[in-house]
Parts: C-alpha cells; sequence; structure tokens
C-alpha cells in the first residue's frame, strides 16, 4: 500500500473517497462545541506544542498528534460519523484526523492526503475483515483498537515511510491499540477514535525516527491477532484483498443519518416509516417489538437511559423519541429529551428481541433485517421491515442530501465559509495544500497551542 496513488485509484474509489471526508469534516465541525471535545481541547492546549496542525470548528493550533487527537474526539462526540461493514467499527473519524494533522505537519498536498486516507481505511477495513467477530463480541471497540494500525498507516503514507519502515509503525501501533465498549455512553466513547488517531500518528513518527518492533506483528503467537481475536483470525488472504476492492467503495461506507449508534437506525427508519403512513395512531402504543439480528444489541445496552450520551446507545429510546417526535435530530440527545416523562414512559414498552433465525454471516449490525412491530391501544398492529437503512451503500444518500448534512452540521462556520469549505472538499485532490482547505474549516484568527 506505500505506493498507492491518486491517479491508480479506480474513480469510484476517489468519489467514494472525496464523499467520506466530505461526511467526516462536517461531524468534526459539529462537536466542536462538546463538552467532551472542549475537555480534551484544554488539555492539549495546556500540554503546549510546536504548532503545525489545526482544530477544526474552534481556535486551536498545535501539534500533529493533538490536532488528531482533539478533531477524533469532535468527530466521534455526536455519533454522526460513518461506519463500515468489514470494521464493526467507524474507520473515518480515526484515519481522517489523523492523515489531516500529518498533510498538515509535512505540508501535503490534497491529493496526497485523499491516497492517505484511502490507504488507512483499506488497512483498517481489511484487518477488520480477517479478525472475524469475536473481537467486538468479547468488549473490544473496533474503531479504537484496529483504528490505531490504519492511523499508523495513513501518517507513515505522508510521512514518506518505506514498506519496511511501515511495518514498525504497525508493529508499534500494535502495542497501543486498546478501547473497552463498556464505555458506550459516556464521554470515553468519543475519546477512543482520537486516542487511536494520536497513536497512530505517534507510532508512524517513531518508526520513522527507527524505533523498531516485531515485524510479524499481526500473526505471531503472541500477536495482535492471537491477543485480540482469541483464535478466529487469520493472516491467510490480507494481503491479497488490500485494494481488492477497496473497502472505501465496496461495500462502502454508512452515512448516519441520524446521531447516534448505528445499531438503532434501521428501527428508527421502520418507526419514522410507519409515523409518517400511519400518523397519530402511532402514538397511542400498547407496545412495540424491534426484533433484530442475533448479536444486533451488541452496542445498545442502555436499557434505561437518562443521559443523552446514554440515549444514543439505547434502541428503546430511539424508538421511543421517533414515535413521540416524529424525528431523530442532535436535538433529540439531550438529558433534558431523554429525562422527559412521556419518553421514559414510552421506552418501557419497547421490547428489543434477537432473532438467531435472521441469516447474518460476519455483522449483525449491518446484515440481515429489522423488523417494527407496533401494537396500538386500538386498531390492527403495524409492522415494517428494514434491510438497509437510508445512507447506506444499498440505500445512499444523494450528493445534495450529503451536502445539506455537512451545511447543517458546519453552520457555526457562516454561511460564505461553509460553501467555500463545500468548493474546496468537492476538488480536495486537485489542491497544492491541504491549509487552503483547512483554512476554510477553522474559525478566524487560529490560536496557538496555547489557546
Amino acid at each position: 500500500m506505500a505506493g498507492a496513488s491518486v491517479d491508480a485509484f479506480p474513480p469510484e474509489v476517489r468519489e467514494a473517497a472525496k464523499a467520506a471526508i466530505v461526511d467526516t469534516t462536517g461531524v468534526i465541525v459539529a462537536g466542536a462545541s462538546e463538552p467532551v471535545t472542549r475537555i480534551v481541547a484544554a488539555a492539549v492546549a495546556d500540554e503546549g506544542a510546536r504548532p503545525v496542525a489545526d482544530r477544526l470548528g474552534a481556535r486551536l493550533r498545535t501539534s500533529m498528534e493533538g490536532a488528531a487527537l482533539v478533531n477524533g474526539v469532535s468527530g466521534h462526540a455526536l455519533d454522526y460519523d460513518d461506519v463500515n461493514q468489514s470494521a464493526i467499527g467507524h474507520p473515518s473519524v480515526v484515519i481522517f484526523p489523523a492523515a489531516l494533522a500529518v498533510a498538515q505537519g509535512v505540508g501535503a498536498s490534497g491529493a496526497a492526503l485523499l491516497e492517505a486516507y484511502v490507504v488507512g481505511v483499506e488497512v483498517m477495513t481489511k484487518l477488520g475483515r480477517a479478525m472475524g467477530g469475536a473481537h467486538y463480541r468479547t468488549g473490544w471497540h473496533a474503531t479504537s483498537t484496529l483504528g490505531t494500525l490504519g492511523a499508523a498507516m495513513a501518517a507513515g503514507k505522508l510521512l514518506g515511510l518505506d514498506a519496511g519502515r511501515l511495518q514498525h509503525a504497525l508493529a508499534i501501533a500494535a502495542s497501543e491499540a486498546s478501547g473497552s465498549r463498556q464505555n458506550f455512553g459516556t464521554m470515553t466513547k468519543p475519546f477512543h477514535p482520537g486516542h487511536a488517531a494520536r497513536c497512530g500518528v505517534f507510532a508512524a513518527r517513531l518508526a520513522q525516527k527507527g524505533m523498531t518492533g516485531d515485524t510479524t506483528i499481526l500473526e505471531a503467537p503472541l500477536g495482535f491477532f492471537a491477543l485480540f481475536s482469541f483464535g478466529q483470525a487469520t493472516i491467510d488472504g490480507v494481503r491479497d484483498a488490500l485494494g481488492n476492492p477497496y473497502d472505501v467503495a465496496s461495500p462502502g461506507m454508512n452515512v448516519k443519518r441520524y446521531p447516534c449508534c448505528y445499531a438503532t437506525h434501521r428501527a428508527a427508519d421502520g418507526v419514522l416509516g410507519l409515523v409518517e403512513q400511519h400518523g397519530p395512531a402511532v402514538k397511542e402504543i400498547e407496545s412495540v417489538d424491534v426484533i433484530v439480528p442475533s448479536g444486533g444489541l451488541g452496542p445498545v445496552f442502555h436499557d434505561r437511559p437518562q443521559t443523552g450520551l446514554e440515549g444514543k446507545f439505547s434502541l428503546q429510546y430511539v424508538v421511543s423519541a421517533a414515535i413521540l417526535d416524529g424525528r431523530v435530530t442532535l436535538d433529540t440527545f439531550t438529558d433534558e429529551m431523554v429525562q422527559r416523562p412521556e419518553a421514559q414512559a414510552l421506552l418501557r414498552a419497547v421490547r428489543p428481541i434477537e432473532d438467531p433465525s435472521i441469516p447474518v454471516a460476519f455483522n449483525a449490525i449491518e446484515e440481515g433485517h429489522v423488523v417494527v412491530r407496533i401494537r396500538p391501544r386500538s386498531g390492527v398492529v403495524l409492522e415494517r421491515r428494514i434491510e438497509h437503512p437510508r445512507g447506506s451503500p444499498q440505500n445512499p444518500l444523494s450528493h445534495e442530501e450529503l451536502l445539506d448534512k455537512f451545511r447543517d452540521c458546519a453552520r457555526a462556520l457562516g454561511r460564505e465559509q461553509v460553501e467555500r469549505a463545500i468548493a474546496l472538499l468537492e476538488r480536495v485532490e486537485s489542491l497544492r495544500s491541504v491549509d487552503e482547505l483547512v483554512s476554510s474549516l477553522v474559525l478566524a484568527g487560529a490560536a496557538t497551542a496555547g489557546g
């Protein structure tokens, strides 16, 4: 992957990568004012650093590692960033912040940024496919563990590491990989991708300076696969699978319509479809069954949420909010909205059910189907089956819908700056320097690492 180039990418790969970068950039800007982002940014600013890279959507110029950390946290703070079937996680929110920070640090072009993003996503997702499902089921957050390795590859490419040094960067990153799913529904969950991005950048920089690691780190008896997949993973075929096809285009990225765990999206689509079709009748509820594939409830374990963060990982709350409000938006996930009595009452009538008869080969969050069955207090049972949510590769958002999401996410920048950012993102591969893009994504008068 060290020699991958924009010119060699198939057109569909370039376009898919650019669309993913648009989406990820927007959610990074949207998350800039979130409490967890402000906390992490303040800690980074306190450290001080050589100011070479920027925090998006705010005012902070800091180190490559610091910018990767803060932007990664910001991009996941709202849980509004894309997901991928192979990774069972969120590739872009790790890989793009790492690549952007290094691209700024070395003065790279937009084409180089795009290349590094594709390479990082490809390594992360193909390793995710090789790992199998045990890694996620056991409790590891694949976004963070696998993302650290992918970020190291993206950063290493921008730093010009040869194949040998990239192997050492991967080995270093493997010893940095971490992240527990027990922290879902807390501020530490969005910390995971930022931490992974920072660690990947640092691993690549250490390898550049001559630090070494075990170059058999993936397949060795005490290596990454053995430690994280409990014997399920295999190195066989990984090398041949790289770029064949590129995961960013096939199976592709799932763009989120709702700022909450992707495991709730098919149910939300089903409920909102029934609300649109049947109107007020849906609001008088006796019970709601949400039937998902076996394993599909893994990430959504907050059955009685009390905070907005917990609500993002509660199938019961997302379904209840969709019924009560007829929409699921950023405003859905405030503490006040989750705690309102009508939502707390209704979510107790929602029953999530895992059905082992629904066929799933690898990823229960995206494969198979979800059935929503609403029993009104009067009238017939209402039912809808959803296989592919809006925003998935099989049911994609239009280009204009994607840009509308970006405009909504980035509105704090002001309309003129948002439109300038869109114009630059749409031709990112032609930019001589990524600084031109970044300047459209930070608040005027960007500060140094001290503030």
